[in-house]
């Protein structure tokens, strides 16, 4: 989880914490925010510390007034890190492979409440993902892509499908049978593989429906829903259920 950079003095903070990070970005980063902190406690005026993206955190000399807020999205945590570990462990594997999309069934708590990751937009997520793990496609140059999912969160009614085109990746979220929200984030090598890279998005596009259109073939009217139980047909209660 993020804490505050550490300083000297009676010093607080406030503003916006940068976008994510990678590794060298962020430490690159806290280095700044370190000096801020011991210029902001010598001199006792306030320092901003500006992010990549613009986004402004600034220390200030004394205590910290009553409504003072820090925001803005997760830079550094052992989810984050897990995650680009992950990512990087599956590029390196298939290095002698050829030509290589790494998908990642992301499980670290990154997507999970209360990270502040999870409650970002779709657009946010997707450019912060690609902030943070498009570096890797230039450490391993096999590598045309790489997607990251999750399907853990539960909602009822599902939402409506939603897209997010943004400048170096695509986001997709997803209402899934039968309460699941599914968002999946495509991450590819600009000037490669367009059409690989327009095939995984009609997948991630049409996944919603896939289900309902397996069924039909298979010769079952009504997809998913016909296999449900009528919530209105009385149901056995068994002698070992005890509510």
């Amino acid at each position: 989880m993020r804490g505050a950079p550490a300083g000297s003095g009676d010093i607080y903070w406030e503003g916006d914490f940068p976008e994510l990070l990678n590794g060298n970005d962020f430490e690159t980063w806290k280095k700044r925010a370190e000096e801020a902190a011991r210029q902001c406690a010598a001199s006792e005026a306030a320092v901003d510390v500006l992010s990549n993206a613009g986004r402004r955190l600034t220390v200030h000399p004394g205590t910290a007034p009553q409504g003072t807020t820090l925001t803005g999205d997760t830079v550094e945590s052992d989810q984050g890190k897990r995650l680009l570990g992950k990512v990087r462990g599956k590029c390196a594997k298939t290095e002698g492979a050829g030509t290589a999309w790494i998908w990642v069934e992301d499980h670290s708590g990154l997507f999970h409440f209360p990270m502040p990751f999870a409650d970002m937009s779709l657009a946010a997520k997707t450019d912060a993902l690609a902030d943070l793990l498009g570096p890797v496609l230039g450490e391993y140059v096999h590598v045309a892509g790489i997607i990251v999912s999750n399907a853990a969160r539960r909602r009822l009614p599902l939402p409506l499908d939603e897209d997010a085109l943004r400048p170096a990746a695509q986001g997709f979220r997803r209402g899934l049978p039968l309460d699941r929200v599914r968002e999946t984030i495509v991450i590819p090598r600009r000037i490669i593989l367009p059409d690989q890279t327009n095939l995984i998005a009609r997948m991630c596009h049409a996944e919603a429906a896939s289900l309902d259109w397996a069924l039909g073939r298979l010769g079952v009217p009504g997809g998913v829903t016909s296999l449900l139980a009528d919530s209105s047909t009385p149901r056995r209660v068994s002698p070992l259920w005890t509510p």
